[in-house]
């Protein structure tokens, strides 16, 4: 079994998709739908979830339309207001719809950590936590300590991390991701996206194995393989390589430390589990 467990679909004349302009190059500022990637899916590939490229709900009911047209989308991370006094009642209008499996919100940016005083952003992760209804997390590693703190308010959350927590693929902050990460891999509840990695930083003469190669042996460490996703994160991706090469790429990597039947469950079966994929 084969999941992608991250990628994205967007029509620029929707209009809300505020970090997508002509600055963000010719190769992402353009549409993206389900028939550009429909002959790479066709080797293996039972199904894909795609993740919100739009903060709004907006966003989220244009990617389930999505799901009731295109056979390969077996799932839906979408967006919603995490902030919001009337976020229960768009959570349960969304949630009933079977290929909505999680949301990706946008958190407050502050630096103190406290975040007992956002009471409705905590019980709102809360009602997810209830439901077990997972939330991925798009943060990079300065601001990992900060989702431990947050964690610990909610420790039941179906916690997602996206792209390993971005590190910096040139070796500078190492410690401080390292420990981020470890930090959240201690609630039992979270998981790992290995994803997005080939377009985190230049390669050199290196081939992209032996860069990632130090950041996926320590999140299998500390996330174990039940624990992690892969994900191709298409079409951002595109910038780096093919759907078919960051598959081969994180393949190459998960090989020198995982057995073929570890691989199957980071490569489809986790997804099934940690999304409930129906």
């Amino acid at each position: 079994m084969m999941i992608d467990a991250h990628q994205h679909y967007w029509r620029l004349d929707r209009g809300d998709y505020g970090w997508l302009t002509p600055a963000s190059g010719p190769i992402l500022f353009q549409d993206y739908m389900p028939d550009l990637l429909k002959d790479e899916l066709h080797n293996g590939v039972q199904g894909t979830i795609v993740v919100q490229a739009a903060p709004t709900m907006e966003e989220t009911a244009f990617l389930l339309d999505l799901c009731d047209k295109e056979e390969t989308l077996i799932g839906v991370v979408g967006w919603l207001d995490i902030n919001a006094s009337d976020f229960e009642k768009h959570y349960l209008r969304f949630r009933s719809h079977p290929r909505f499996v999680g949301i990706r919100p946008n958190f407050p940016d502050f630096t103190d950590g406290e975040w007992g005083q956002h009471k409705q952003l905590i019980h709102n992760l809360s009602i997810l936590a209830e439901d077990d209804c997972p939330v991925d997390l798009l943060v990079r590693p300065p601001a990992l300590a900060g989702m431990v703190k947050l964690l610990g308010h909610v420790p039941n959350l179906s916690a997602v991390v996206d792209h390993l927590g971005k590190p910096d693929l040139s070796g500078e902050n190492y410690q401080l991701w390292a420990n981020g990460m470890r930090s959240i891999a201690k609630f039992e509840r979270t998981s790992c996206k290995v994803s997005g990695l080939a377009t985190e930083g230049p390669f050199g003469d290196l081939k992209p194995t032996q860069v990632i190669q130090p950041y996926i042996q320590h999140v299998i460490q500390e996330f174990g393989s039940s624990r992690l996703m892969f994900g191709s994160d298409w079409p951002i991706c595109l910038q780096a390589g093919s759907f078919t090469e960051m598959r081969s790429m994180i393949e190459e990597a998960l090989s020198m430390s995982l057995s073929a039947d570890e691989i199957d469950h980071v490569f489809g079966h986790n997804a099934v589990r940690i999304y409930d994929l129906r």
